[in-house]
């Protein structure tokens, strides 16, 4: 009985105070920071891989600039260094289009992503899909291509110029992508929607 116990405890999430709001919550819902102890400097660690003092945060504009000002951040470096809350963000958002690049290098190398307009209407004629993908520029095909995949119950977000998305498939252009793997797709729109939120202005 102890044992079952101890394992569920094992088991849960481990939660984790956001440096901003002050809140505690599970830790993949908050972004790490690594600060700096020999020389100043703060690295952001989606991975949670980076050796160093962490101190996390809810990847929201208020939390980061509440961190960065007068929060948990701020006094991790009083004495050390200053970080800006508008430097912080963009590095932030920097990250999650890094993860959201790689995820789509994983869909490619699992062959579940068809890349391009006629590709894409193809897949989703055969009734596959979990994310349409397109390019802010991409006008006219791109928009047909995502009321269809509407149709067909595939999620759609806006991502990028035709040429940023281009160069994460070494193509000069890329108006629209279909992501075909459901964990990849909505570990996507995870990333798609922490960049919206930080990139929006006020």
């Amino acid at each position: 009985m102890l044992g079952v116990m101890a394992k569920t405890e094992r088991d849960k999430p481990s939660r984790r105070m956001c440096a901003g709001c002050g809140s505690r919550t599970e830790r993949g819902e908050l972004v790490r920071l690594v600060v700096g102890d020999s020389e100043p400097f703060v690295a952001v660690d989606l991975g949670r891989r980076l050796s160093g003092r962490g101190v996390s945060v809810h990847p929201k504009r208020t939390c980061i600039r509440s961190a960065a000002l007068r929060g948990g951040l701020a006094r991790a470096l009083r004495g050390v260094a200053q970080i800006e809350p508008e430097s912080l963000e963009r590095m932030i958002v920097q990250q999650f289009e890094q993860r959201a690049v790689g995820l789509l290098s994983s869909a490619q190398r699992a062959r579940s992503v068809a890349l391009g307009g006629d590709a894409v209407r193809t897949a989703l004629k055969a009734n596959k899909g979990d994310l349409l993908i397109r390019a802010k520029d991409s006008r006219g095909r791109g928009d047909e291509l995502a009321h269809a995949a509407t149709a067909h119950g595939c999620a759609t977000a806006t991502w990028g110029t035709k040429a940023s998305l281009g160069d994460a498939f070494s193509r000069s252009e890329l108006g629209v992508l279909l992501v075909m793997d459901r964990g990849i797709a909505r570990a996507i729109l995870d990333c798609l929607s922490h960049i919206e939120a930080l990139s929006e202005d006020g």
